[in-house]
């Protein structure tokens, strides 16, 4: 069998995300890594400080399925069960405590419960194929100088493989040449979808490289105008009028912003920061009120 890479968000429990895998790099997420006999898992834990809800959103957007504890059956338990339904992903809940109640309530299905001797085989079974001959897509969660390498830019590969010698777009504009890969500290030739990889770039200094850039296989603009077609959670009933203010989240990117025409279930926004944004991308919405995260969607036009 091909070896996977699995990229998991853990919400609401670090005790849960430490049992997956290894405390690797912090940054509003921290990422927990795991080496199984042939398959790789990371899991992303976001940090739960209240302002940082955009990180629970970063971290479900950039994985392919979610892990809810069950051990604490709380506010924070269900403001990520609600953000998790909104997307479709796989859901997996621990059985620490029984919640089939709540989630009948809650009218979420298409759940599966396993204990922590079952979690990696579900895990794995659940997993994508790598992503041989789609366009590459890396998101950018940090970069940094090496000495002796040079610049380099740790992500997650969202699309595509990447390949050492290939001649990506970094968010900048710029045409950038990628030198060496590297994941779970071993150099490696390509990394396919799912992939937590390190990668050492030519012609860009760290300085450009900021979290939420990516590397695409075609030049991908920032925008500061947008059109969303979306759905509200029917657990988050929220009514998009002209002149809401929420906050979007577009991978590990996001910004405040503000609703200026709705029509149907398509929304148009202006952006207070400028995002790499480029037409199906997966986005999240933020309000103010509790359930934070209320809607989901995908950008379906760049308008300036």
């Amino acid at each position: 069998m091909i070896p996977m890479n699995i990229v998991i968000s853990v919400p609401v429990d670090e005790n849960l995300a430490a049992f997956i895998g290894k405390k690797g790099s912090e940054n509003s997420i921290t990422f927990y890594n795991r080496k199984l006999e042939k398959d790789v898992v990371v899991a992303l834990y976001p940090n739960q400080e209240d302002e940082k809800v955009y990180a629970l959103a970063q971290s479900l957007l950039l994985s392919t399925q979610v892990v809810l504890s069950t051990s604490a059956i709380d506010r924070r338990f269900g403001e990520a069960l609600i953000a998790a339904s909104l997307l479709g992903h796989p859901m997996l809940l621990t059985d620490d405590n029984d919640a089939e109640g709540i989630l009948r309530g809650s009218g979420v299905s298409g759940y599966r419960v396993v204990s922590r001797a079952e979690l990696f085989n579900v895990v794995c079974g659940n997993a994508q194929p790598a992503g041989e001959g789609e366009p590459v897509r890396v998101d950018i969660d940090k970069g940094f100088p090496v000495k002796g390498v040079g610049t380099v830019a740790l992500g997650i590969v969202s699309r595509g493989v990447i390949k050492q010698h290939d001649k990506l777009y970094h968010t900048s504009g710029k045409l950038v040449t990628v030198r060496g890969l590297q994941s779970q500290d071993v150099d490696i030739m390509s990394a396919g979808r799912g992939t937590r990889v390190g990668v050492s770039l030519k012609d860009i200094t760290h300085e450009d490289i900021g979290k939420g850039d990516l590397l695409t296989a075609t030049v991908v603009n920032k925008a500061g105008k947008v059109s969303i077609e979306f759905k509200t959670s029917k657990m988050a009933p929220e009514k998009v009028v002209e002149g809401a203010q929420y906050r979007l989240v577009i991978g590990f990117a996001f910004s405040d912003c503000a609703v200026t025409k709705v029509d149907g279930n398509v929304m148009e926004l202006e952006l207070k920061a400028k995002l790499p944004a480029e037409v199906g991308a997966e986005v999240l919405l933020i309000r103010k009120a509790m359930p934070r995260i209320f809607a989901s969607g995908s950008v379906k036009g760049i308008l300036g």
